[in-house]
């Protein structure tokens, strides 16, 4: 299906439903994944009311590539950026414009293809030493397990330390308290008066955002002479330093976290892939641990995480604004005007995957059907914007799976199955995993 274009404006439809003064904001916050599912049967671009304000989703995939790929300057990041700044500063995760380019530039090579092959043999090392450090009958809680690996191989690769002791768990205690926090400040009704008034509220926000801040101070600390810190500290202030380090330590790993907790319970709930799953790990391993090598033999392992991706993209919703009057898909869209778009939702559209609500990792053989078009396989975004560590996290996750399939099998303790937290990223509620030994090991 081609995206809408044509000469003159069309005229967008407006999803039904808004309520007088607030529009859509209450289904947004209320049951966001269903509202944004729903958009699709109104068109690919539907108006939206924040409040009084019009804003506009984007359902087609020509359109969000159009949007994330097309001529600079014509849309920015916007004012909801601005919401996180209590967290992230002025650090690439929320900057904009120049100063997002300059900072861009200083962190991207510590990311790219030749960077990442030196840090394989860390990731493959700290995968296989958290999986080691389980035993048969265990139960862990599956998503501090997954935010401290992750947080640690970060650490480990990126600034060539480990953490300070405590220092995960304390990022997977009070991370939750920040993004309900920022949230709150953001879009609550009583925003402007949450830091007026002595709240037990307040009092656990501004602590838990302390301990994110003081965790990373101790990071850079540690690491002071290290390289990546040298290369941050260029044409950087210490503020600028420390807003980059948060970007790449909180930002980098708290998404992967999402993503490998995603992995586990999908494995768990599919048996009959979670087998072919063991016989692939088993025929490439051995009885050995796994290596970066492995990488290319580890196919069925690598569709599994792009299946996971797809099904839940931790990063769920964007936002962007128009930084001038433009057109898009035959549509006006006036500056300064919110357009949204959703990874989740574009992942879940029957136009281009069959099947959607399915796991099926088989859909990204190549042999058995066409790519979808650009825009609606976006799990790292795209453009100046997109992230930086996509292929980072593509290698984190399969040696990861790779690391604990070779020992173990990881199943929900008996009780309700997780459903997803859209918060900050698209998580899925906390869960107790059981820990057992995977069948007939090799």
């Amino acid at each position: 299906m081609a995206a809408p274009s044509g000469r003159g404006t069309r005229r967008v439809p407006r999803a039904p439903g808004g309520l007088p003064l607030l529009g859509h904001a209450v289904s947004l916050v209320k049951d966001p994944l269903a509202f944004l599912d729903r958009q699709r049967q109104y068109g690919d671009i539907v108006e939206i009311r924040i409040g009084r304000r019009p804003a506009y989703i984007l359902n087609h995939p020509d359109l969000v590539h159009a949007m994330l790929t097309g001529p600079s300057r014509r849309f920015d990041r916007g004012g909801i950026f601005d919401k996180a700044r209590p967290l992230f500063g002025d650090g690439v995760a929320v900057a904009d414009g120049k100063h997002h380019r300059d900072r861009r530039r200083v962190i991207q090579p510590l990311l790219n293809t030749a960077r990442l092959a030196s840090y394989l043999d860390t990731m493959a090392e700290h995968t296989t030493t958290r999986a080691a450090s389980w035993r048969d009958g265990q139960h862990i809680d599956l998503n501090a397990e997954m935010a401290d690996l992750t947080l640690n191989v970060v650490a480990a690769t990126i600034f060539g330390r480990h953490l300070p002791a405590g220092a995960g768990p304390s990022i997977h205690h009070d991370l939750p308290i920040v993004v309900a926090g920022l949230a709150r400040r953001a879009y609550g009704p009583t925003a402007a008066l949450l830091d007026r008034v002595p709240t037990q509220e307040r009092r656990r926000y501004h602590n838990a955002l302390t301990g994110i801040h003081r965790v990373v101070d101790e990071a850079i600390a540690a690491d002071r002479d290290g390289p990546t810190i040298v290369r941050l500290s260029a044409d950087a202030d210490e503020r600028q330093l420390h807003d980059d380090v948060t970007s790449l330590l909180i930002g980098g790993s708290h998404t992967s976290a999402a993503a490998a907790a995603w992995l586990f319970i999908l494995l768990g709930r599919h048996p009959q892939i979670r087998r072919r799953l063991d016989e692939e790990v088993g025929r490439v391993l051995g009885d050995r641990p796994v290596t970066p090598s492995d990488l290319p033999e580890l196919i069925l392992t690598r569709r599994i995480v792009q299946e996971t991706l797809r099904l839940y993209p931790p990063i769920w919703f964007f936002p962007r604004r128009a930084a001038t009057d433009l057109r898009l898909g035959g549509h006006s869209i006036k500056r300064g005007t919110q357009v949204f778009y959703s990874p989740y939702a574009m992942h879940r559209d029957s136009r281009w995957y069959s099947r959607p609500e399915s796991f099926d990792p088989d859909r990204w053989d190549p042999a058995r059907r066409s790519q979808p078009p650009p825009g609606a396989s976006i799990p790292f975004a795209a453009g100046v914007h997109g992230c930086p560590g996509g292929d980072f996290a593509l290698a984190e996750l399969t040696l990861l799976t790779a690391a604990v399939t070779a020992r173990w099998h990881l199943d929900p303790a008996p009780g309700r199955a997780p459903g997803p937290v859209a918060a900050a990223t698209l998580g899925p509620a906390p869960v107790t995993m059981t820990v057992s030994a995977r069948p007939h090991p090799r």
